[in-house]
């Protein structure tokens, strides 16, 4: 389970990787792997990190940054919001046209 977590987040796992307990060490320095495509990872409060390691990002998935970014408003929008939006304005546009016509008709 969790190598799968690591994996989405962080690419596939190195050859010949060693996983390193880093919490033990507060005063451990991550180096950047040039090889290293960087990653940015989210936390549960949405905020977020960029890591420029396979060892780096795994350290921080493992400690629970493994959320995906919270959805724009744009982005949270989907196809049937759209369409649902767009049948209200038509039905609105129709209303407005045929009480338009039926005030002529009064008048």
């Amino acid at each position: 389970m969790e190598n799968n977590l690591v994996q989405n987040f962080c690419g596939a796992y190195p050859p010949n990787h060693i996983f390193k307990d880093i919490s033990s060490n507060p005063n451990f320095v991550f180096e950047n792997d040039p090889g290293y495509s960087q990653v940015m990872l989210w936390d549960v409060e949405g905020n977020w990190v960029y890591v420029n390691s396979f060892t780096e990002c795994e350290h921080y998935v493992l400690g629970g940054w493994n959320y995906f970014p919270p959805k724009t408003f744009f982005e949270a929008l989907d196809l049937l919001t759209i369409s649902k939006f767009l049948v209200v304005v038509m039905v609105l546009n129709l209303c407005a046209k045929m009480y338009s016509k039926f005030k002529e008709k009064i008048a």
